[in-house]
């Protein structure tokens, strides 16, 4: 199956397995962002809009990602203050940006 990894502009097709854990997607991902894991993270939309974070060690099948599904990924800020936001463009999108989710990192 595939998934889609998006931030801001950047869409990345990625080929996994339903065995695959999260971290392990993140260590594909390195070699195409130049981002080491520790610096990534990875959310699922849920049905009412909110994002999850996907936990580095849960496998893809059990956080119930599926063929196709588009996966949010934030790097963390430079000065290692927190994880920036949720920022996915789209299409038709207006000048204000509507679509952005925050995301706090947790103590």
């Amino acid at each position: 199956m595939y998934i889609r990894v998006k931030r801001q502009k950047t869409t990345v097709f990625l080929q996994v397995e339903p065995t695959d854990t999260v971290l392990e997607i993140k260590q594909k991902l390195q070699g195409l962002i130049e981002q080491p894991p520790d610096k990534v993270q990875l959310h699922k939309q849920l049905a009412n809009g909110s994002y999850e974070q996907l936990e580095d060690s849960k496998k893809l099948a059990d956080l119930k990602v599926e063929n196709d599904d588009v996966v949010a990924m934030c790097y963390m800020q430079e000065d290692g203050s927190g994880f920036e936001a949720i920022k996915i463009s789209t299409p038709g999108e207006d000048a204000a940006g509507n679509g952005e989710q925050g995301v706090k990192q947790e103590a």
